[in-house]
């Protein structure tokens, strides 16, 4: 390969590499704004360690299909969703989280660890998990979690099953 030929290539590749960076960058949207009072602000008295999660929306609704569902150690339930909206999925989702948008109904069961379980205290939520296949509205916080870099609707105000 000639000299011209390497500059060439390497010149592309630049340019290519150039056009990608803001798709790899994307943050995420919401697809709806919501007014705060459609989302329980109380939840986030029950959320552990909130400060890892940045609120990209206060509220907002999202629809999509269960794909998923796991009961993790510190008490909420991860429900793993095909979201109707691509644009709520940021890269991490798409590579790390299986192109799905993770939604936390918090202090679903009885967590491990006592620091949840001091946070979870009392409260249970009153959200009816849906199963794997149904059809969503996802109504609560958009956020990205800064431990995982996906994006989420965490805290989950509700659930609403769609025919």
């Amino acid at each position: 390969m000639s000299r011209i030929s390497r500059i060439t290539l390497a010149v592309l590749v630049a340019l290519i590499a150039l056009s990608l960076m803001p798709r790899l960058r994307y943050a995420g949207k919401a697809p709806v704004k919501l007014q705060a009072e459609n989302c329980d602000p109380d939840l986030w008295k029950h959320v552990h360690e909130k400060e890892r999660l940045h609120v990209i929306e206060e509220c907002t609704a999202v629809e999509g299909r269960v794909v998923s569902l796991h009961r993790a150690s510190d008490g909420d339930m991860h429900i793993g969703l095909d979201p109707e909206h691509k644009s709520v999925l940021n890269l991490v989702n798409v590579l790390h989280a299986h192109g799905e948008l993770v939604l936390e109904v918090i202090c679903e069961h009885t967590p491990v660890h006592a620091g949840n379980k001091v946070a979870c205290g009392a409260f249970h939520p009153q959200i009816m998990i849906p199963n794997v296949g149904d059809r969503v509205r996802v109504t609560g916080a958009y956020v990205t979690d800064r431990h995982h870099g996906w994006n989420e609707v965490h805290p989950v105000t509700r659930i609403e099953i769609l025919r």
